[in-house]
């Protein structure tokens, strides 16, 4: 979802790196919506390219996704949007907790973003968590399935798996 995000290129990184990325106002939903209806109806799509660590989109690129079998819409704020939770055949919400979500961030952040330290702990204590809080937590109630993040990743991926090879069950069985 992240690549989704609004377009802010007009304000200087300064300004931009201040913004609060993790609320539903930051993701350009229409535009995800539009893609994954059009790829639910089986065409391939162009996704935006968006430069984390400028925090901006790259207007005169777009990657193309081809078809799959499989599209899987991942981000804090998947199960918040209304208009994307009907295309979903299986939602899966992953628990952790804050220290382990900060610590994970701040891995991603430096190392994948090029993002100070400072930084990564000022947006999360201003708008990852607030937002969290607001909206990513109440959005639970749409997940098929709730899983411990903060366990051991090998007990995490089974517990995916067999998920998926539930919904296939259940569909199959149809």
């Amino acid at each position: 979802m992240e690549t989704y995000s609004i377009a802010m290129n007009h304000l200087p990184l300064s300004e931009r790196s201040k913004l609060n990325y993790d609320a539903p106002d930051a993701i350009d939903v229409q535009l995800l919506a539009d893609h994954v209806n059009d790829y639910a109806r089986g065409n391939s799509i162009e996704i935006p390219i968006y430069d984390f660590s400028e925090h901006l989109r790259v207007s005169d690129r777009q990657q193309s996704l081809a078809l799959k079998p499989l599209l899987i819409v991942e981000g804090i704020l998947a199960l918040h949007f209304a208009q994307l939770r009907p295309h979903y055949d299986l939602s899966i919400y992953l628990t952790a907790p804050d220290d382990i979500c900060l610590r994970r961030r701040q891995v991603r952040d430096i190392t994948e973003r090029q993002r100070p330290l400072e930084l990564i702990r000022w947006q999360y204590e201003n708008t990852v968590l607030p937002a969290a809080r607001q909206y990513l937590l109440p959005s639970k109630v749409y997940a098929d399935v709730a899983l411990d993040g903060g366990a051991d990743i090998t007990a995490v991926e089974a517990s995916l798996v067999r998920a998926i090879e539930e919904k296939q069950a259940l569909v199959a069985g149809r």
